[in-house]
């Protein structure tokens, strides 16, 4: 996909082009005969990580007009120059159309529709029937609070996934008013309940919304603490750099007591009322320090279920987001930990990899994995197709007392004495860790376990190193 520059880019208006991004035109195949582009498949969307305006404006006809008259020299100072490129990503990208007022915040598409796909991604690896991936049956529910004008969020979301529907919330009038038009001018209006808030409301006011439970919060806070603050950002104090482009937001779209960690301080505390009436509290963030507080936060109320992420489209402006559960619902490794904070910000690990022998006959490595689990008193059933299985444990079943116990009370009733099914409906009371053992070959043979559901690190840890340890005992057997 195509990226717009961000806010604090380089400069004022490009000259040229960094020479890091490429500029080339679209390769043909991916235009229809009149031109078009093809549109590709938008519930499974790739992240924005390129720029490229050559190819937006083969696009989009306003935005080409802009492009050929400033012959690629584009000016972000300008917002009427902002403005036609947000319209152009949404309307080229997405299908999206929207009218945006002058006074009100312009987002920027890249850096909006990456938060969107990091949310898909948390929701989908986070699945209560342990789906690998999208499921588009899902029915999910989500909040977007403080939608501002444009309602990117909502319509971001809404368009990409069909079966989900939103909730928007905002407290200013004419940010209200132009979001419900534009879900209006989109059809999806009728997908969505909204509500004018003031800001003494909660900024999760469930009870007025209608729902008894939400899948997910997604937000956009107010970066700043006051107007002071918020003129010294914009004139590039502090920074290597003054900022980019130009903000149309108004005081109250940009400006909150105690500035985004003040906002989202705020939103941890409802949750920590409302706890698993949403599944994933989330919001971004402009400042790596602010994303740190607030897991410093979620820790000091003993929250364990966390996620980090961050937004940097076309490596120009770094924004963070910070989610978090109070459910045992474990999202994957590349969607809850980052390599750009440091490690006592990012949740325990949810991913366990042992590398096998490439010389490993791999119809053994799968045996072996069966005879070992199959052993247990635990549900697991394989896939031979994906080469993978799913596995659900109602406690420590593998460690050797409770193996002598369970050997004993087969002897005695003649039986095993399994009973955890996978597909009851009251498993998840019984279930204190559920796991996904996949085994790969190429680019080399790797067994990958994830941890899917669970609240307790060392079971997990047991449990890895439990399989890790069965490799390691029949290593020699599995040459044959």
């Amino acid at each position: 996909m195509d990226l717009i520059v961000e806010e604090d880019a380089q400069a004022n208006t490009i000259d040229e082009p960094p020479k890091d991004i490429p500029q080339e035109s679209m390769p043909e195949e991916n235009f229809a005969a009149d031109g078009m582009a093809y549109q590709p498949d938008l519930a499974q969307l790739s992240p924005y990580d390129k720029i490229n305006f050559k190819n937006l404006a083969r696009k989009d006809l306003e935005f080409r007009k802009i492009w050929q008259n400033t012959s690629g020299h584009l000016d972000f100072q300008d917002s009427r120059t902002i403005k036609t490129i947000t319209k152009a990503h949404l309307n080229a990208d997405f299908g999206i159309e929207i009218d945006l007022p002058d006074d009100r915040l312009c987002p920027p598409v890249p850096n909006r529709f990456n938060y969107v796909a990091w949310i898909q991604g948390l929701i989908d690896s986070t699945n209560p029937d342990y789906t690998d991936g999208y499921d588009p049956n899902r029915e999910v529910v989500g909040l977007d609070i403080g939608t501002g004008a444009s309602a990117i969020y909502t319509l971001l979301l809404l368009r990409m996934r069909s079966n989900w529907t939103m909730c928007a919330t905002d407290v200013d009038k004419k940010s209200f008013d132009s979001a419900a038009h534009n879900l209006a001018l989109n059809n999806m209006l009728t997908r969505t309940k909204m509500l004018q808030t003031i800001d003494t409301n909660d900024l999760i006011p469930i009870k007025y919304l209608g729902v008894e439970k939400l899948d997910f919060t997604i937000c956009n806070p107010p970066f700043f603490e006051n107007e002071k603050d918020m003129h010294n950002s914009l004139k590039g104090e502090g920074k290597s750099s003054k900022p980019n482009a130009v903000c149309t937001g108004s005081e109250g779209e940009m400006i909150c007591a105690g500035g985004d960690l003040g906002f989202v301080t705020r939103l941890v505390h409802e949750s920590l009322a409302l706890r698993d009436k949403v599944t994933w509290y989330s919001s971004m963030l402009g400042k790596m320090n602010s994303a740190k507080a607030i897991i410093n936060l979620l820790k000091k109320h003993g929250v364990s279920n966390w996620a980090v992420g961050c937004l940097e489209p076309g490596g120009v402006t770094k924004r963070w987001i910070v989610a978090w559960s109070f459910g045992d619902l474990r999202p994957k490794n590349d969607i809850a930990r980052i390599e750009t904070i440091a490690h006592e910000f990012l949740p325990f690990p949810t991913q366990y990899k042992i590398q096998l022998n490439e010389q490993l006959v791999m119809a053994n490595v799968f045996e072996r994995i069966n005879k070992q689990l199959s052993s247990l008193d635990l549900s697991w059933v394989w896939d031979p197709a994906t080469s993978s299985g799913l596995g659900l444990a109602p406690q420590n079943v593998w460690n050797r007392k409770y193996r002598r116990q369970q050997k004993a009370k087969e002897a005695v009733a003649g039986k095993s004495s399994k009973n955890l099914a996978i597909h009851d409906e009251d498993d998840t009371k019984l279930v204190a860790l559920a796991f996904r053992i996949s085994v790969f070959e190429h680019p080399t043979k790797v067994l990958r376990i994830d941890w899917l559901r669970g609240s307790d690190n060392v079971l997990w840890e047991s449990f890895c190193g439990f399989i890790h340890q069965g490799f390691k005992k029949n290593k020699d057997q599995e040459y044959q």
